[in-house]
């Protein structure tokens, strides 16, 4: 009896509540049954134990877990300044080598070719190209990697190349839908295309834009189903800055004419430069000091508009929060991080002095780093991790487990726990 309850006790350990993994918490799945199979039997033989034995028990478990709550709860508070490599797996990547985290594995990809590799730094396919300009996407899981201000456009996802194709007129932007469909933004002279093109470079709807009319597109977004395109559109005219936002619709049930397009909303003394959708239901124009979301209905309508403090230095979202870098006004701290539900709710303000060159959101967390330091900061503006690393970061992600994050470098993938 005394061995059973031993075993309920180091189920209330700390080890087991705050250091297991996320999801990787069993790596034995026969122990896992004995974890189940050992508090059923546990239960059973409560009443053989005296009722004065069975008290002290009772508190010393209560005691655990309300320390283990309390330890939880500070670790998740605490900020961190120090990591420990868990696992570290080499490679020779070549330097300007860029790093995208799609599905459990990783892209890396530059002008001469991308590499598909899973987490633990072995190539699981690779293909040849060159591209002076490359640039990448991710929806879901589709890669788009096209050649800004060239011709050549390949889409992949995890299991290798879907298609590729080139275009006849160069690209300024693209983007992708979850299913391999791309939508770009082509230079044709002083007026700009719209096309739509499957992922072997079918063409499947096109939109001719000139000055005269809505304006100069500079932002593209289509949805994840592929069934919505959102574009940015601004116009100067007599000592003034216009924009328009235009909805376009694919959908077997659009009502709209023959040029797809749904709605077009005007702004004035206001620019886009910014588009996307934090989900297929919910459209999103950032600017260059505040932010708009629209009701993705049969006719989009503008839904919340919040304006910021100041002009924006970076933005970065997933499908619940938007979240900017403005410049700060203390003179200690050189910038503000604030962070928005897409209701216009604000959940974070927070002042931070470290530099930084990228900024993104993966698996809930706001990561930003540049070529020697990390951070992470949660949603509701606690900075988690704050630190020195020594070589030259390509990409910094958030991986399965508590406090656990991956660097990419140009040395291989580095595994780490913060602590």
């Amino acid at each position: 009896m005394k061995e059973k309850l031993k075993n309920l006790m180091q189920l209330l350990s700390f080890r087991a509540i705050l250091e297991g993994d996320e999801e990787d918490d069993w790596e034995d799945f026969d122990l896992q049954d004995d974890y189940i199979s050992g508090v059923e039997n546990a239960a059973e033989g409560v009443g053989q134990v005296s009722g004065r034995k069975w008290i002290v028990y009772a508190v010393i478990a209560v005691l655990t877990v309300a320390a283990a709550a309390g330890y939880y709860i500070f670790s998740r508070r605490h900020t961190y300044t120090g990591y420990r490599v868990t696992d570290s797996y080499p490679s020779e990547d070549i330097s300007g080598t860029m790093y995208l985290k799609l599905g459990g594995g990783f892209v890396k990809y530059g002008s001469d070719g991308v590499t598909y590799v899973d987490g633990k730094n072995q190539t699981q396919w690779s293909n040849a190209y060159t591209m002076e300009t490359p640039v990448g996407e991710v929806c879901g899981d589709s890669l788009l990697i096209y050649e800004q201000q060239g011709y050549q456009v390949m889409v992949l996802n995890r299991d290798g190349v879907v298609g590729s194709f080139e275009t006849d007129l160069p690209i300024l932007k693209a983007d992708v839908s979850s299913g391999g469909v791309v939508a770009m933004m082509l230079r044709e002279d002083e007026n700009t295309r719209i096309r739509m093109c499957g992922s072997d470079g079918t063409t499947l709807a096109e939109i001719r834009t000139t000055l005269q009319d809505a304006g100069h597109p500079i932002d593209i977004a289509m949805s994840s189903n592929a069934q919505q395109m959102m574009v940015s559109l601004v116009r100067i005219g007599s000592g003034s800055v216009d924009s328009t936002i235009a909805f376009y619709d694919f959908s077997s049930a659009s009502k709209s004419d023959e040029s797809h397009l749904a709605a077009s909303l005007d702004y004035r003394d206001v620019v886009f430069p910014s588009v996307f959708y934090a989900k297929d239901s919910c459209p999103v124009a950032v600017g260059d000091s505040m932010f708009v979301t629209f009701d993705n209905g049969r006719t989009p309508k503008q839904d919340t508009r919040v304006n910021l403090d100041s002009e924006i230095v970076s933005v970065f979202h997933d499908e619940k929060h938007i979240g900017f870098v403005l410049p700060s006004d203390a003179g200690d701290q050189r910038y503000m991080l604030q962070v928005y539900r897409y209701n216009g709710e604000r959940t974070a303000q927070t002042l931070f002095q470290t530099g930084y060159s990228e900024v993104g959101m993966d698996s809930g967390e706001i990561l930003m780093f540049d070529a020697g330091h990390i951070m992470a900061f949660t949603t509701g503006g606690i900075r988690r991790l704050d630190a020195d690393y020594d070589k030259q970061i390509g990409n910094f992600v958030k991986i399965p487990g508590f406090r656990k994050y991956a660097v990419l470098t140009n040395s291989g993938i580095d595994r780490i726990k913060i602590e």
